[in-house]
């Protein structure tokens, strides 16, 4: 293993590792309460029911970390991929089956790691350099769908959006621009009222859209976990 590599290894371990600090400080953060809350807080937790009702608005951040790439409608090999998501959640409705919200991710850091490559175009050798790209996007069009009412939820999502990176992307002559859509599933757990942790795998593609002369696209499989709060004024009625 290359110098770079050990110190692309190094920058995941510890970028994931602070991800998995913020989710930490955040939860342990809601967990400190004041004494004239107690009585509140406990009427509030006797009266509870889990999961979300229609109206409900939900911030949250999660992370996530793909180790390879594979071939599906792209063809990029040997990428992995680290994203950090802040995301806002509406439950538009809610029964007892099934729950149904939108979603919005602002991407404040995504990165690509790639090895130095090699290719033939139109005969002539092309040096793809490797190292670590850095991106920023957000996915404004997104959705997901709980299902049951109780504490643990399973759940199917996916999403549109776009990130911008420093330089093209994944090979040159392609786009610095490249769109991304995500399909997926995991499971929201309820604690207690007022937050959720959330598990879970997606389908991460990204695409220039053939808006520049290559466009060989990266397929990801992203494995994250996530922290979110809201309120729900309806929790206690």
């Amino acid at each position: 293993m290359s110098c770079i590599q050990v110190r692309e290894v190094l920058l995941i371990r510890n970028l994931f590792l602070l991800g998995l600090a913020v989710l930490f400080v955040s939860c342990s953060s809601y967990s400190q309460e004041s004494d004239g809350h107690i009585t509140k807080q406990a009427e509030v937790a006797r009266t509870w029911k889990p999961g979300l009702r229609r109206g409900t608005n939900e911030v949250g951040v999660w992370t996530g970390y793909s180790p390879f790439s594979f071939v599906l409608k792209g063809t990029s090999k040997q990428r992995a991929l680290f994203l950090l998501n802040v995301q806002y959640a509406r439950t538009i409705f809610a029964t007892r089956p099934f729950t149904f919200k939108y979603t919005a991710d602002l991407v404040p850091l995504a990165l690509e790691f790639q090895p130095t490559q090699l290719y033939t175009v139109a005969g002539q050798p092309l040096v793809n350099p490797g190292g670590t790209l850095y991106a920023a996007g957000a996915n404004p069009i997104g959705f997901q769908g709980n299902i049951g009412s109780r504490r643990i939820q399973p759940f199917g999502s996916g999403s549109l959006g776009f990130l911008y990176f420093n330089r093209q992307m994944p090979v040159i002559g392609s786009s610095q621009l490249n769109y991304n859509i995500t399909i997926g599933f995991g499971a929201q757990f309820f604690p207690r009222a007022g937050r959720s942790f959330t598990v879970g795998w997606k389908y991460h593609h990204l695409s220039n859209n053939y808006q520049a002369r290559f466009n060989p696209g990266v397929d990801s499989g992203v494995f994250y976990v996530g922290f979110s709060v809201f309120h729900d004024r309806n929790a206690a009625r």
